[in-house]
């Protein structure tokens, strides 16, 4: 029997006690031979227990100084020897126990794959923010569902266990936790500092490598804010050190140097503010899922559209990020 090939998981960590037991304990009690895994944790100098916790586990540990998830990123991504190889976040909780023989699948049966996907779920004893966020498989918040498409919209063939993905330029789902080949990856992406998860999904349709597996099945719970104040903090921390970072950005939400994008910033900017309409939406969401926590939605829509709006404006970086040729 052909043996099942290693895998490599890398997670950047930053003071996340919290978090990284329940993480790690989602991966190990996976039923994926334990010698086929090799875990990478990159740590950026935590100051709480996270590394003493980390330390209890069968782990790779590396360190990184550098205050950025996503240069811890690339690091562990440089080091990882497997044929396949993912990052999480240590927010993150694998569900099952066979999660990767389910996102290899589609791997291993198709070698135009380059990378597997799976959807978010939430569990109902989870926040309720948390829980208006996963209503998208993505956890798009309205926001990023109005400027991009959803993973769904990229499917043109249906398989056992997974969808067939293909993506185009201009039509990319922000869907950047892949399960993927490494080696093709990295070859691509050896210029970069940083793990740019969405602008490498634009290098790899760019040489070809279109098609993706998508299977929701295997899921994730992704505990990404339990709270509006967190989902600021995030929003603007991947504005100030991912989008309008150092780095020419690949990937872009929308640009403002074309009439009809900025047209539909400005129609979701009254959107936004005008507030009833953002009320109705978030009625219909609550009877379609549900769960009365779809009354997040004006709240969400008004503080983030709003927070980035001053957060980009008041930046010099601006300008260069969204007019770059």
């Amino acid at each position: 029997m052909k043996s099942l090939p290693l895998v490599s998981v890398v997670i950047p960590t930053f003071n996340e006690e919290n978090n990284i037991e329940k993480c790690l304990n989602s991966i190990f009690k996976q039923s994926y031979p334990k010698e086929r895994l090799e875990v990478i944790v990159v740590d950026d100098k935590s100051s709480d227990r996270t590394v003493d916790i980390v330390k209890k586990y069968p782990v790779k540990l590396l360190y990184s100084g550098a205050h950025h998830g996503e240069i811890s990123k690339m690091i562990g991504y440089r080091a990882a020897k497997g044929e396949f190889a993912i990052y999480l976040d240590a927010d993150v909780e694998l569900i099952g126990k066979k999660w990767f023989q389910k996102m290899l699948r589609p791997l291993l049966e198709n070698k135009e794959i380059i990378g597997s996907v799976t959807r978010k779920y939430t569990r109902r004893s989870d926040p309720p923010l948390e829980r208006f966020i996963t209503f998208d498989s993505l956890q798009r918040d309205s926001i990023y569902q109005f400027f991009s498409p959803s993973i769904e919209q990229s499917i043109i063939e249906k398989r056992a266990g997974y969808s067939v993905c293909q993506y185009k330029l201009n039509q990319i789902p922000p869907a950047g936790r892949c399960l993927y080949r490494r080696k093709q990856v990295i070859k691509l992406v050896s210029r970069y500092k940083m793990f740019l998860e969405l602008d490498f999904l634009v290098l790899l349709v760019e040489n070809g490598h279109d098609k993706f597996g998508y299977v929701p099945k295997a899921g994730l719970y992704h505990h990404h804010a339990s709270n509006i104040l967190q989902l600021i903090k995030k929003r603007n921390y991947n504005l100030k050190k991912v989008y309008l970072g150092r780095q020419v950005r690949l990937y872009k939400w929308f640009d403002i140097s074309k009439p009809k994008d900025l047209f539909r910033i400005i129609c979701w900017i009254i959107y936004a503010n005008l507030i009833i309409p953002s009320i109705l939406m978030g009625l219909y969401k609550s009877i379609k899922f549900k769960d009365w926590a779809g009354m997040y939605e004006p709240v969400v829509n008004l503080l983030v559209t709003d927070t980035i709006l001053l957060a980009a404006l008041s930046d010099k970086r601006t300008q260069s990020l969204f007019n770059h040729d």
